[in-house]
């Protein structure tokens, strides 16, 4: 099983509910290279794409919106337990 610490679940939740990495930057205060880069990293520690990257932003795969709703799960109990 892959680790991942809670900004990188804080992370992959932004970009699926903003649809971009210049929008999960600016919400989370964070440039926009450095949430694309989270996000590559992320990707590469799961071995999947996540999200599909276009023109105007990006799009969660299939794969995306499973780990988007386990993130937002664990960090919803990590909230209960702060």
């Amino acid at each position: 099983m892959t680790d991942l610490a809670p900004q990188e679940l804080r992370i992959l939740v932004a970009v699926a509910d903003e649809g971009g990495f210049s929008a999960a930057g600016t919400r989370l205060g964070t440039s926009q290279s450095a949430v694309s880069h989270a996000v590559r990293g992320i990707e590469r520690k799961l071995g999947a794409v996540l999200f599909e990257r276009g023109r105007f932003g990006a799009r969660p795969t299939p794969a995306g919106e499973r780990a988007a709703a386990h993130a937002r799960r664990v960090l919803r109990m990590l909230a209960v337990l702060a």
